[in-house]
């Protein structure tokens, strides 16, 4: 046995070897403590918002579709609980297992020291954050993307027979369960024929391995494209330079951008100015490794298709849509700060100071702001002052059977009253039609989803002026988030005989 002999004591080899794996792993195993803490924080203090709410629906109505792994693993999850914060931790599982993921990416394709950064900044991006407390597919999506990037990685590296069923049965999974992520096969074919393009034995086994993930991902084809046309049937622009820049702000230091006052939008246009030049100041280095334009081309394929079916279709240049390439930016944004440090270590202290400020700045919204819709608060309100013989009006199927099924447990009846919807253009008679439905009602709660557009304003002022002619207002609550705004008004009617007849 090989040994090394130190104040006379023989000190196994093995032993060393031990020693130095934990010291290596220590760092990692704060990064994902890390992780763990701030996607535990505040888990369950605010309310689910409208796409958790179709989670929710998707998985009581579950049936096969292209989403249907993480809707099937949220059905068996919901079996011990229904509680928010349960209902979130199984995101929670992925976002961590995605940081540790990133980590083990990076490490792999250029080191430990470039590992240890973007695993960080993933864990500590508030954008990664949101979606690992979220009753959302995405982080499962991340999670099962990374490792399928991992598969490849070997298959890049050596192939074998183990490696590209890896591969391929991680693909077809995170398929499954965000069909946009058929997108990173692109980069994948490129990198893999491009390597193997004499190696006939090699580039049929890609082959079988890609006529298997059509194979499977057939049964649910017509219904993706389908779905995908009525998505895409919205109208589209072209996305600013602003926009297109204001994604990597969002992905690495402050969501939703949507809130970001106008006051410090120039600062973080800077911190999205400095990613673009780490990444401008890695890819144009001398310095290129193969494995280098690997990352590259898992981040930049599928970010420029989703940039042109932007601009040609649809709007899909939004941060959910992006993150089956962020981490591979995150990883190329890590690496390109790692060279500028080695090049010039007083810019990197700058461009760590920005990056520094503008994370602390997003991590405070996050966390002391209101981010989401209060629509548990807004049940609880009524539950604290309901009597006998009031009603529950609200606008929506949505209200009454997701928000309301979910959080309230009391008996007042609840009504959809169309007319509320603040989107459709109606009359004040039309509004005042809907209101006086209930002729027995002492008192009405009436929930009501503002809408900020024009169309919207005056809806808001129509169904004011039949509020002031036809009730007395008790009270009048406002709840608000990052995506819209819901008044919740108690109203007594001025005279229900007159409205019974």
């Amino acid at each position: 046995m090989v040994v090394l002999w130190k104040n006379m004591n023989i000190i196994p080899i093995n032993e060393i070897r031990k020693a130095v794996l934990s010291k290596q792993w220590v760092p990692v195993a704060a990064i994902v403590l890390l992780a763990t803490a701030l996607r535990l924080y505040q888990l369950g203090t605010e309310s689910l918002w409208t796409d958790e709410f179709h989670s929710l629906r998707a998985t009581e109505n579950f049936k096969f579709g292209f989403r249907v792994l993480y809707f099937a693993l949220l059905r068996g999850w919901m079996l011990l609980s229904t509680d928010d914060a349960w209902l979130r931790g199984l995101s929670v599982v992925f976002g961590i297992g995605s940081v540790f993921l990133v980590y083990q990416l990076s490490y792999r394709l250029i080191g430990k020291s470039v590992g240890f950064i973007a695993a960080f900044t993933v864990a500590v991006s508030p954008l990664f954050i949101f979606h690992s407390q979220e009753v959302r597919m995405y982080m499962l999506s991340t999670f099962l993307t990374l490792f399928g990037t991992l598969a490849m990685v070997n298959v890049l590296e050596r192939p074998t027979v183990l490696s590209l069923g890896w591969w391929v049965i991680a693909r077809i999974l995170a398929i499954y369960t965000t069909p946009l992520n058929l997108l990173l096969l692109l980069p994948d074919i490129l990198l893999i024929f491009w390597k193997y393009r004499n190696r006939t034995r090699v580039l049929s086994g890609v082959a079988i391995g890609l006529f298997a993930v059509g194979l499977l991902f057939l049964p649910v084809a017509a219904l993706f494209v389908s779905k995908s046309q009525q998505f895409l049937s919205r109208a589209n622009k072209w996305p600013s330079f602003a926009e297109v820049v204001g994604q990597l702000p969002a992905a690495t230091v402050y969501w939703p951008m949507k809130q970001l006052p106008e006051s410090q939008f120039w600062f973080y246009g800077l911190c999205g100015l400095v990613l673009v030049f780490l990444l401008g100041f890695l890819i144009f280095n001398k310095k290129r490794s193969a494995r280098l334009t690997w990352l590259t081309a898992w981040a930049l394929i599928p970010t420029a298709i989703l940039l042109g079916v932007s601009c040609v279709l649809g709007d899909i240049w939004t941060p959910r849509y992006l993150l089956l390439s962020t981490p591979y930016l995150i990883i190329l944004f890590a690496a390109g700060f790692l060279q500028v440090w080695r090049w010039q270590k007083g810019v990197a202290l700058v461009v760590l100071s920005v990056y520094a400020v503008a994370l602390g700045g997003g991590l405070l919204h996050y966390y002391g702001e209101q981010n989401i819709t209060d629509w548990r608060g807004l049940v609880q309100t009524i539950r604290a002052d309901e009597a006998t013989g009031d009603v529950i009006a609200v606008p929506s199927d949505f209200a009454r059977d997701l928000v309301f099924d979910h959080y309230y447990a009391g008996s007042t009846p609840i009504y959809v009253v169309e007319p509320l919807k603040s989107f459709r253009e109606v009359e004040p008679s039309v509004i005042e039609q809907g209101l006086n439905q209930f002729p027995n009602a002492s008192r009405l709660w009436l929930v009501y989803e503002r809408s900020t557009d024009d169309r919207g304003q005056e809806h808001q002022q129509r169904l004011q002026s039949v509020i002031d002619e036809q009730f007395s207002m008790a009270d009048h609550s406002v709840f608000s988030g990052y995506s819209d705004t819901i008044d919740l008004f108690l109203l007594i009617p001025h005279s229900p005989a007159r409205n019974a007849s």
